[in-house]
């Protein structure tokens, strides 16, 4: 035995009457309308601080200080984030024989893709490019 039409749903004819009826109200009042306010932003899906340390990365194309990561990071996203994020993001993602970042020295990173190539202008230029 199916219900069809209007038959199926009487809660929500009844909310949807109750609507109707606020919204006349608001409208006959004459009031000022009142200013939208924001919605809550849906929070972002794991990985994002990953991501923009990456992104950043890979348009520097250099190796780059945490803190200035930090900054390029807050700039690419365009809000504020956390400085222990980014940290947390380039502390996890060095470690290990799969890590997408390669610590050159203190405080710098770069992609572990360009990391080979960094490291070889490096020992050129301190001069022990001959006889590792």
């Amino acid at each position: 035995m199916g219900l069809l039409g209007h038959y199926s749903n009487h809660d929500l004819q009844g909310s949807l009457r109750r609507l109707a009826g606020k919204l006349a109200a608001v409208r006959a009042s004459g009031g000022p309308p009142r200013r939208p306010v924001a919605c809550r932003r849906r929070s972002r899906r794991p990985g994002w601080v990953l991501k923009a340390v990456v992104q950043v990365l890979t348009d520097q194309g250099e190796s780059m200080r945490a803190k200035d990561i930090h900054a390029a990071v807050e700039v690419l996203v365009g809000e504020s984030v956390p400085r222990s994020s980014v940290k947390g993001a380039l502390a996890t993602n060095v470690a290990g024989s799969s890590g997408r970042l390669v610590r050159v020295a203190r405080g710098r990173y770069v992609l572990a893709e360009s990391a080979g190539e960094h490291h070889s202008l490096t020992r050129a230029a301190s001069g022990r490019s001959r006889g590792a």
